[in-house]
């Protein structure tokens, strides 16, 4: 973005919050008056990345700090500080920790390439094999990192395939496609999760490691199935057999065996949490401790961390609490005359609306300004910030809409026409399965 527009929008946004901050509006609170006003200015610096997104949470963080305790008995600016280092943003360090500690050893590669190996070379079964190889690192790892290898893996069979031959098309959009997805099933697979589960946190609701991924992966699951025969359908190889090259498993040395090693203790220690009863955020300081200690990573390691991420984190940690104590929830459920709209209509209109949003913002953005919205019209039914939190993963219609869907346009053999056909569908089919989910299976489980 150029420099006048850079100006424009930020002026814009200091323009709105300070219209918003110092002007009266009936039935608002002072401190959820100012809240407002930051509320408008994040959207307007999130949406235009007037600035940098996590330059944009610090902004945040110091107008809440400076405005808002002064009106709340009881409350300290630290208070809006306080999320930048909550358990949930300790969780996710570890998380980048565990995926640094991969890449660093190259064991992601050999962790990849092992497992295609077993797929064959029928066009269903590689493409199957990419996504599920791609889910299941975005589970553990960043999804843009996940998206990078794996595009990495492909691109040799993709270049090497008849022109016309339409499952190169479909090769490159459901290794993002599965990414995105396979984020959603644990609470370190993307920002959105943590998110919603640090708003639960702040309203008493606890889930841990294992409850979330039994909300989550059946969804996720199901739409990675779904996806997979979407595309099969809509990109129909033209060949019945493919051949590629994989990479070979090196002999894996003590280093490797001790990052291997840990990454299993780490995953047990958060799936066995209800047993050992230590919080995850603490487990999640397992391999920042083993890999530092013993030499697997660096100081330069440490610095390349995703740290820009974990600001970016905090900042809709820290807007998210200052909506709730500040009583703007509870305005904007009143001002809107949702209150009596069944939660149906409240459950599809937030999952549509997060859907909408997300395309034009990071989905870390999106869920950063709806969940807090989402727990005032809650009520008491958690289900919808769940589903908040998977939709927001789950809308990719364009390049820009995620860092996955951008790395593999980057190949140059897609088009934007390719992307957002195929997302618009798998968008329609992932609010279905987040409908029914919110609205008859999760409230069997008794999870939330």
């Amino acid at each position: 973005m150029k420099l006048g527009w850079r100006i424009f929008f930020f002026s814009l946004a200091a323009a709105v919050f300070a219209g918003i901050s110092f002007t009266p509006i009936p039935g608002l609170a002072i401190a959820a008056r100012h809240t407002l006003a930051v509320f408008a200015l994040a959207i307007i610096l999130w949406v235009s990345e007037a600035i940098p997104l996590y330059i944009t949470s610090f902004v945040i963080a110091a107008l809440l700090a400076v405005f808002v305790p002064q009106h709340l008995d009881g409350v300290t600016y630290k208070a809006f500080l306080a999320p930048f280092f909550s358990p949930v943003i300790l969780l996710f360090l570890g998380g980048f920790v565990l995926a640094k500690g991969l890449e660093r050893y190259n064991l992601d590669s050999v962790l990849a390439s092992a497992i295609l190996r077993r797929v064959g070379k029928r066009p269903a079964a590689i493409l199957a094999g990419f996504m599920l190889v791609t889910a299941i690192l975005s589970m553990w790892m960043s999804n843009t990192a996940a998206t990078a290898l794996m595009i990495a893996v492909a691109l040799p069979l993709v270049r090497s395939m008849d022109a016309d031959d339409p499952m190169k098309i479909g090769f490159l959009i459901g290794i993002p496609f599965a990414a995105n997805l396979g984020g959603m099933a644990t609470p370190i697979g993307t920002p959105p999760n943590a998110i919603a589960i640090a708003a639960l946190r702040d309203a008493g609701v606890q889930i841990n490691f294992l409850e979330w991924m039994g909300l989550a992966l059946p969804a996720a699951v199901i739409l990675l199935a779904l996806t997979w025969i979407l595309i099969m359908v809509m990109f129909r190889p033209k060949t019945a057999e493919l051949t590629f090259s994989i990479q070979k498993v090196k002999k894996l040395g003590w280093r490797e065996w001790a990052v291997l090693a840990t990454l299993l203790l780490t995953v047990l220690g958060w799936l066995s949490g209800r047993f050992h009863k230590i919080p995850d955020a603490i487990v999640a300081l397992a391999p920042a401790i083993v890999f530092f200690s013993l030499g697997l990573l660096g100081r330069k390691d440490f610095r390349s961390l995703g740290w820009d991420v974990l600001i970016l984190m905090g900042g809709g940690l820290s807007l998210g609490k200052a909506v709730s104590a500040s009583g703007l929830d509870v305005w904007m459920v009143s001002s809107l005359g949702m209150e009596g709209l069944p939660a149906v209509a409240l459950f599809i209109g937030f999952i549509l609306l997060t859907v909408v949003l997300t395309n034009f913002i990071s989905n870390t953005s999106s869920a950063a300004l709806i969940v807090p919205l989402a727990m005032g019209f809650a009520a008491g039914s958690n289900n919808l910030v769940v589903g908040v939190a998977l939709a927001a993963s789950a809308s990719m219609l364009l390049p820009v809409s995620t860092p996955p869907n951008a790395i593999a346009f980057g190949s140059g053999l897609l088009k934007v026409k390719h992307m957002l056909r195929t997302g618009l569908i798998v968008a329609v089919i992932a609010i279905g399965v987040i409908f029914l989910f919110g609205l008859v299976i999760w409230p069997r489980l008794g999870i939330i």
